[in-house]
Formats: C-alpha cells, structure tokens, sequence
C-alpha cells in the first residue's frame, strides 16, 4: 500500500459511505446479510473508508476481520486472516491477547476449541499442498467461530482482486460457493480495477451479482474538496480560482490533493509567506510530479511497473500516451502507433483490465487526471528532451505548469455556457456511454445561445430538424429548478429530441426523481468533465 490510510481527526469526508456500511452490519444481526464492494481508482481514499468503519464501529454483536490482499503465496494469506480472525475474536471473549500467531493459537485451543480444531484442519491441508480445499475451509472458519461464540462476522477483504495472486486456483469461483450457504457471515470488498472486478462479478461470481452492493468511490464532492483543502491551508490564504484548479487538476483525488497542498505549505514557508499563489502550486507540481524523487512520480512510475509485465512496457506506455494526447478512438491509436487494429484491441483490453483506462462508446480515456496530465507532459517530454545538463529541466516544467495555471484561469474566466456551447460544437456522431447507456452524439449543424423566459441561458443544439436543449447549473439543482426548466422548454416551439440538465453542483435527490419522470438526461460534473476531457477540452470545477 503506497500511502497509509487516514484514520480518526484526519479523516474527511465519506460520511454517506461509512453510513451505509454501518447500517449494512448492523442489519447482520438482524439475519439480514448484504455484501457490499467498494470500487475506485487507486488511492480514491477506498482503504481509509474501511479503516475508518473499522475505527468508528462500536457494535458488540459481531467480529470484523480486515484482510489487505497482496501478492503472496496462499500460506501467507491464510496465516494473516487466521491471526485477524483469532485476534478480535478472542478479544470479543474477553481474553487479553498479542499479535504472536503462536501465542493466539495457544489461547484459542482453550478458549475456541471448535474454531481452533478447524484451523488446525486448514493448516494440514496447506502442509499437504492441498491449498485448494485449504481456500475453502479457512472462508469456512467464520461460520465455525459463528457456531461456537454466536457471533457474526463482516470480513472485509481489501484489493479483492488480488486473490488471483495468492496460489490458489478458481479463487473467486470457490468464494461464491462459500458465500452462497454462508449467509451468518457478510463481506465488504474492494477493488482498485473497475474493469477487472466487474468481469469477475459478471463471469465468475454471476450467481451472486445481486449479492454485492456496488458503491463507486471517486474523488470528493466539489464542497467537500474545497473543505478538505481550506482545512490543510488553515492559517494560509488562497485564491479562489487556484482551489478551483487544484480540485479540477486531481478530480479531487484525496492523495494528490493532499501532497499538492502539503508541499505548497512547505514552500510557502521557506519563503516567510502565507499565501498560497499560483507560482507557488507551480513549483509543488513540479516537485512532486516532474522531479524524480516527488511523491507523485514516484507513485505513478511503481503503480505502472507493479501492473504492467516489462515485456510489454513500451507498447502499452505508448498506447497510454496516444491516448493521453487525445488519440483515444481505435483507428487513431492504430494509426499513430502504425499496429493493426486487431492487434490494439486486445492491448486496450488488457489495459482496462488492469485499471488504467475504460471505454466509453468508440472512446478510450484514462481513468487518472494526474497519471493522464503525467503522461503527457513529464513522461513524454523526458523522453522527447533531446539536449541533457544545458538547463534546469525542473525549472523549464516549472515554467510550463505556471502557464498552464494561467490557460486554467483564463478558460475559467469565460462563462460556462460557452464551455457547453463549445463542447457541442465538438460532437461528429460519435457513440458515447453516458450513465451505462450508449448515446450518440449528433454532429450538430447549429448550436445557439438562447434565453429562457426567465432570462437563465441554455443551449438550443440543432441537427436533421430536431434540437438538444442544454442548461448548465452552477447551483444545486432543485425541484423549482425541473420546473422552471419544462415550462421555459414548452414555449420554445422546437422539436426537442433530447433534454438534458448538467447540475454542475449536485442536485437534491427528488429532484433527480423528477427528472427522470420527465425524461430530463442529468449529466453531472463528473459525466461533463469526462466528455470535455475526451473531445480534449479542459475539465472544470465550481
């Protein structure tokens, strides 16, 4: 694990998720069993929300056992759940125990003997190599303990994916046959690779599709990122527009957020200076993304090399890039790399699976703002530098990252309508997937600027005699809102062929209800941004 979770006061955010984990294990006691998956990108901030459940939970009436999956042989694996499942259970009885694997063993024996004779049995089949039936009956070991102390238990297997590394063979196929008599016993889940986890949910896992709560776990909400931010800087002073561009930059990744920010207060330090300006989040970009020993390149250079075979890393680095520099359709791919498209398709499918890209309609984007921004213009440019020592290449990024704050504040400073306007604009008939549902995106012959009744702007987007009608929101979006919105849409005398509300703020959940009563598409911030990013354009924040 690249960066230790945040546990307790420095923890922010999530609350909604860590309620709904509670009320997940709290209903377990009622005999109501829901298995829950957590799925996001690296470092989204998926460990420390499990941390966090396991940190804020007081409930009596059940035993957690939080189990990190790594890449490990399968004795190791069980060795680390057996000691977990040992540790808070004999604590649960009341007994005073260390962490000694030895030490647990000697006192489970007297005071778990069932539980203990069933270990006993998992650890001489993995003497024997039987690691197979080993798997089956170490996930067997919750029921027993549940048998003998008439305690449930929520076990919570983290990076859940990675139990295709442990030595075991079918892994998942032999977990949903567990899972599917074992309902004393709950599981909370996560996955860093979107692509992956769902392939093994709809192949391997399919009879327990509906078993698994699906919560997706992406960067904070705009209000909570510039909490999370003012929080880090308190008793510095920072722009607006700067807390703007931060949150756009890393889509509000909690890690990147918080190393940008961190660094800046270091800097602005060494200079006697509170204030947090846009050459000073410069130069913490440049520390931590270009040089080599920043925190963030170091991040982004082991995530790849953990994920990627070597003998395969020029190809996908290179297929990364094209898609990083808005080569992100198969045909443009193919032909910037002069590969057939046979050929590439299967190297983009593996680098979705490993969780670095997904695809979207015809297009292919990169699921990481920062690893995208980082391929292109760090690793790119180290390599395409052709003169070496003349000049401080730090410097020189530093310079480039000042002007692309710049083009960030200016951009900003149009009005958001004209980001729409132009977007639409971009649209050829291209296939998109907007909300699991492919859209096509006309090539429109006429986008206008238009004023609704009550003078809100919207956009008016015309192809083949029928219009989209557009409206940006940079408020949360209500109720009145929806109203407003058919009445004005009702006078205009078009032949409205798509309607469609981007409540750049959030919208309050009756309101979402009432759109989609009226059949009103809903594009938030995050569904904006990701079309402005593969039709090239800069993402936003509010």
């Amino acid at each position: 694990m690249f960066s230790e979770p945040v546990v307790g006061e420095k923890f922010f955010g999530r609350e909604d998720v860590l309620e709904l984990l509670n009320k997940r294990a709290l209903a377990l006691k009622d005999g109501y069993r829901q298995n829950v998956a957590l799925i996001g990108q690296s470092l989204a901030g998926k460990s420390s929300i499990l941390h966090n459940f396991l940190h804020s939970i007081k409930e009596e009436d059940f035993i957690t056992i939080y189990v990190e999956v790594i890449k490990e042989p399968f004795k190791s694996f069980s060795n680390r759940f057996i000691a977990t499942l040992l540790y808070n259970a004999l604590g649960k009885t009341g007994e005073d125990c260390s962490v000694d694997a030895d030490s647990l063993l000697d006192r489970a024996e007297k005071s778990l003997p069932k539980t203990y004779a069933a270990i006993r049995h998992v650890n001489s089949l993995i003497e024997k190599s039987d690691c197979d039936e080993a798997y089956s009956s170490l996930l067997g070991l919750t029921s027993t303990l549940k048998d003998e102390i008439k305690m449930s238990c929520v076990v919570i297997l983290d990076e859940f994916d990675n139990l295709e590394y442990v030595g075991v063979k079918n892994p998942f196929l032999n977990f949903g046959k567990v899972i599917m008599i074992q309902k004393d016993t709950m599981y909370i889940v996560s996955s860093s690779r979107n692509q992956a986890f769902k392939k093994i949910l709809s192949e391997k896992l399919s009879l327990l599709f509906g078993n698994f709560e699906i919560i997706k776990i992406s960067g904070f909400g705009a209000d909570s990122a510039r909490k999370f931010i003012e929080m880090r800087l308190s008793g510095f002073e920072i722009d607006n527009i700067i807390k703007k561009f931060l949150i756009a930059f890393t889509d509000a990744n909690p890690f990147y957020l918080n190393q940008i920010v961190k660094q800046a207060k270091e800097i602005a330090t060494d200079k006697m200076s509170n204030y947090i300006d846009k050459e000073v989040i410069a130069r913490a970009i440049a520390d931590l993304v270009y040089s080599a020993n920043g925190v963030i390149h170091q991040y982004l250079l082991n995530y790849i090399l953990d994920l990627i075979d070597t003998r395969h890393k020029e190809k996908y680095m290179s297929i990364l890039v094209s898609i990083a520099n808005g080569r992100n359709k198969l045909p443009d791919i193919s032909k910037s790399l002069k590969k057939k498209q046979s050929e590439i398709s299967k190297d983009l499918l593996e680098l979705s699976q490993l969780g670095f890209i997904s695809k979207g309609g015809v297009f292919y984007r990169v699921d990481d703002s920062v690893l995208e921004f980082w391929l292109k213009h760090v690793y790119q440019k180290r390599r395409e530098l052709l003169v070496d020592g003349i000049f401080n290449r730090l410097e020189l990024f530093g310079s480039e990252i000042g002007s692309y704050i710049t083009e960030f504040v200016n951009e900003s400073e149009r009005g958001m309508i004209a980001k729409v306007s132009e977007l639409f604009n971009s649209f050829s008939n291209e296939l998109v997937l907007i909300d699991s549902k492919s859209l096509r995106l006309p090539h429109f012959t006429k986008v206008e600027t238009k004023l609704s009744l009550d003078l809100k702007q919207f956009i008016a987007a015309t192809f083949r005699g029928k219009t989209w009608i557009a409206q940006p929101h940079e408020d949360t979006v209500g109720e009145n809102n929806i109203i407003d919105y058919v009445k004005n849409i009702k006078s205009l005398g078009y032949k409205i062929s798509n309607k469609i509300i981007i409540p750049l703020n959030g919208i309050e959940e009756n309101a979402k209800l009432l759109a989609k009563e009226l059949k009103i598409s809903i594009w938030d911030i995050a569904t904006f941004n990701n079309l402005l990013s593969i039709y090239g354009k800069r993402r936003v924040a509010v």
